[in-house]
C-alpha cells in the first residue's frame, strides 16, 4: 500500500541538498604583493601579509647579482598553489622574475637571502602573516 511518505522523503532529502550545497561561491581573487630583491636588501622589509587570504606573490630581482628569497617555514605552513617550493628556496638570477599563489598561515616566518654573506649584510627580514 503506497501512503506517500516515501516521495515527500526524497523531496525533502534533494530540498536539504541544494540549501547545504547552495550557488556556487567563486574564489575570491588573491591580493597581489610584489617583493623586490636588490642587492642586499628585500623590498618590502618586514613583509607584512594577511593570514587565510589569497596572496599572488610576485618575486623581482633587480640587482645586478643571483639571489634567493628563501622562508622554508613561510612555505612550509602556506597552501602553494600549482607548484612545490624545494627547501622553501626560489633562487633569481639578475632581472628574473617568480610568481608564487599561496595562502598564507599566521605567523611570524625568517626570510633571508642564503647566498654567501648576503644575510651578514642586510640580506635578511621577517614575514609577519597578520
Amino acid at each position: 500500500m503506497f501512503t506517500g511518505k516515501f516521495p515527500l522523503r526524497k523531496l525533502a532529502i534533494a530540498a536539504a541538498v541544494v540549501l547545504i550545497s547552495g550557488p556556487a561561491i567563486p574564489a575570491a581573487p588573491a591580493t597581489r604583493v610584489s617583493v623586490v630583491l636588490t642587492s642586499h636588501r628585500f623590498t618590502p622589509s618586514p613583509l607584512h601579509l594577511s593570514g587565510g587570504v589569497p596572496v599572488r606573490l610576485t618575486i623581482l630581482n633587480q640587482s645586478g647579482e643571483t639571489h634567493d628569497f628563501t622562508a622554508p617555514d613561510f612555505f612550509a605552513w602556506s597552501k602553494i598553489q600549482g607548484r612545490q617550493i624545494p627547501g622553501g628556496k626560489i633562487r633569481l638570477r639578475s632581472g628574473e622574475r617568480s610568481v608564487v599563489t599561496l595562502t598564507p598561515r599566521r605567523g611570524s616566518y625568517k626570510l633571508k637571502c642564503t647566498r654567501f654573506g648576503h644575510a651578514f649584510l642586510g640580506m635578511s627580514t621577517m614575514i609577519i602573516v597578520h
